[in-house]
């Protein structure tokens, strides 16, 4: 997919007419898992060169789509993800970006605890997809969401020529307010939920050696919840790559002002506004990565 580029003009004409006067449900009508994004009937997403996009960088923003984060998916399609896109266009740091977007939920308690769209360049495109994104919105009340589905789905059925023509990785941003799950997935989990057989548990380190190979892996904390240790355990496994981000106002530049400091951009130039505290803070929290 993703034979197509960004066009911001386009974007913005979609999102307004998309989501002007609507509510959240109005905008997300799906109420059951779209066949389109079921992990276990998708044998591989693809983000492969075109002569549209013959230098592709793969990004997936994985959101949580539990109890109150269901407002991410709505900041998203409102706005967010052409704000992202042009931002990459504008200040390069990456050649040919191509998105994914998906939803996650909790593995021990969802019907769909992963949803996941095509790789697009066209932000309007991705966008209808996004919408199809079923708002489930319950998560289990058991202190955790189960964001590590998204490195083993990255892992496992993502086709990407950046890796494998150019050795190039790829982002991976999970975003949300509660800590990870890290006790194992159970081999009937991964296979009723991302379509893999694998021949015993599979849990959140494993995930994460397997997708870092291929992929710079991020989670951005947003209003964590406070009845978790929700830093202390995203600390233990992404250090200084999990980011506390505390407006999502501002997700495109966290997630962009990210990008450009891991290519060797620097990440303060030309933000202004709002913008410039976040990509301030984050870069703060980045210093040991870059």
């Amino acid at each position: 997919m993703g034979n197509a580029r960004y066009d911001d003009s386009a974007w913005r004409n979609y999102s307004a007419r998309s989501t002007d006067g609507k509510t959240r449900d109005q905008i997300f009508s799906q109420r059951q898992m779209h066949a389109d994004l079921d992990p276990t009937k998708i044998k591989a997403r693809e983000a492969v060169d075109s002569a549209a996009n013959p230098e592709t960088t793969p990004i997936i923003l994985a959101a949580d789509e539990t109890g109150s984060m269901g407002v991410l998916a709505e900041q998203i399609i409102r706005g967010s993800l052409g704000d992202i896109m042009k931002e990459l266009y504008d200040r390069k740091p990456v050649t040919d970006p191509q998105i994914l977007c998906a939803g996650v939920g909790d593995v021990n308690c969802d019907h769909a605890p992963l949803q996941v769209t095509q790789f697009e360049a066209a932000a309007d495109v991705l966008g209808e997809q996004v919408k199809n994104i079923w708002l489930e919105g319950n998560g289990g009340g058991n202190n955790g969401e189960s964001y590590p589905i998204v490195w083993l789905f990255a892992a496992r059925k993502v086709i990407a020529d950046a890796f494998r023509k150019r050795s190039k990785k790829g982002y991976i941003f999970t975003i949300g307010d509660e800590q990870p799950h890290t006790a194992p997935m159970t081999p009937e989990q991964v296979r009723n939920f991302v379509g893999l057989d694998l021949q015993g548990p599979f849990d959140a380190k494993s995930a994460l050696i397997e997708a870092q190979a291929n992929w710079h892996v991020f989670h951005l904390i947003v209003k964590p919840v406070t009845h978790q240790p929700v830093l202390a355990t995203w600390k233990r496994l992404l250090d200084e790559r999990a980011i506390v981000v505390d407006n999502i106002q501002n997700l495109a530049a966290g997630i962009v002002s990210t990008i450009q400091l891991i290519e060797g951009h620097d990440p303060r130039a030309g933000w202004t506004g709002t913008d410039i505290a976040v990509v301030e803070h984050v870069t703060a929290q980045l210093s040991a990565t870059a």
